[in-house]
């Protein structure tokens, strides 16, 4: 009876055992996905601050570390970092760091600083994940950054899916929109810039034509409606319609031009590639810096976010 007592203990403890070796730690490589963001990518020299977020696929139950690594033209003198590395805590979404340009009086021109996920515990990085940001020197003549950052040329014809002015009425042409979002750390007067499509570009007649006294403050957004009467905040955003009543914009392939008063075309967008009748809008993911997608694959359920970052906050 001893000895049979002795057998079952051993054989309890055996399969304890082998139990134990199969349980998954939280953490490593069964961990959630790690993409990096930024408020901005350009910022003066003269102790401009831009801000680093780490954001998960999901909330963990134990801290993520994201550890970075940080390269480009500028050197350590030029910048500097509030942290090498970003805790996400247990059960949080987000962590972030802090990178803050150093003033001089050297007349170097504008430097890069390239911030990339290099190392990540109890997680892994969203596939190849880096960001450059633009230290602007502010001993020699800067020229402000205006980019493209949403556009909507195809908007839902379901009820009101499609108003994106928020006027209470769909319409296709009126509620078209392009957003534009002012990089630099330097307001930039864009009175006379024109907007053309492709059809009105070919024939020197522009969709819009960018009203006199329009100053677009550093970071900030401007907007342009098809039409319509715009009605909300838009985030803060400049809002204008346009000045044919019309961007034209065809859904089966089109290409959009910005061009200064000088006659340079300083942008250019391709809807051909992007011609799939989205029904919604294309916009930067992320925000400023991203590659464009459609909304409803950034943020669920939600078709356009005209003036202001796909989660809704200002710019």
């Amino acid at each position: 009876m001893i000895r049979s007592s002795i057998y079952l203990l051993a054989f309890s403890i055996f399969l304890f055992s082998c139990e134990t070796d199969d349980v998954v730690v939280p953490g490593g490589e069964d961990g959630p996905t790690v993409s990096l963001s930024s408020n901005q990518i350009n910022i003066s020299e003269n102790a401009g601050v831009a801000t680093v977020t780490a954001t998960l696929s999901a909330s963990h139950s134990v801290n993520v570390v994201v550890n970075l690594d940080f390269s480009g033209s500028a050197s350590q003198s030029d910048y500097a970092e509030s942290a090498s590395s970003i805790t996400i805590q247990a059960g949080a979404i987000t962590g972030s760091m802090t990178i803050t340009a150093i003033q001089d009086d050297l007349e170097e021109g504008n430097e890069t600083v390239l911030v990339g996920i290099g190392t990540v515990q109890n997680g892994s990085s969203n596939g190849f994940q880096q960001l450059s940001f633009t230290i602007e020197d502010d001993d020699v003549a800067q020229v402000a950054q205006l980019i493209l950052n949403e556009i909507l040329y195809d908007p839902s014809n379901n009820a009101l899916d499609g108003d994106a002015n928020n006027d209470g009425v769909y319409n296709q042409a009126d509620d078209e929109f392009l957003e534009f979002v002012n990089l630099s750390s330097l307001d930039l007067d864009v009175s006379g810039y024109k907007i053309f499509d492709d059809t009105g570009y070919a024939a020197n007649i522009p969709n819009h034509i960018i009203p006199d006294g329009t100053i677009v403050a550093a970071g900030k957004a401007l907007l342009i409606f098809g039409g319509g009467t715009p009605t909300g905040s838009f985030g803060g955003a400049i809002v204008q319609t346009s000045t044919s009543g019309d961007f034209n914009l065809n859904n089966a392939g089109d290409i959009v031009y910005v061009v200064d008063p000088t006659g340079s075309v300083l942008i250019t967008f391709d809807i051909e590639p992007l011609s799939n009748n989205p029904n919604e809008s294309y916009t930067r993911n992320p925000d400023l810096t991203g590659d464009f997608a459609q909304h409803a694959s950034v943020v669920a359920g939600v078709l356009f976010s005209p003036g202001t970052k796909t989660d809704g906050t200002a710019f």
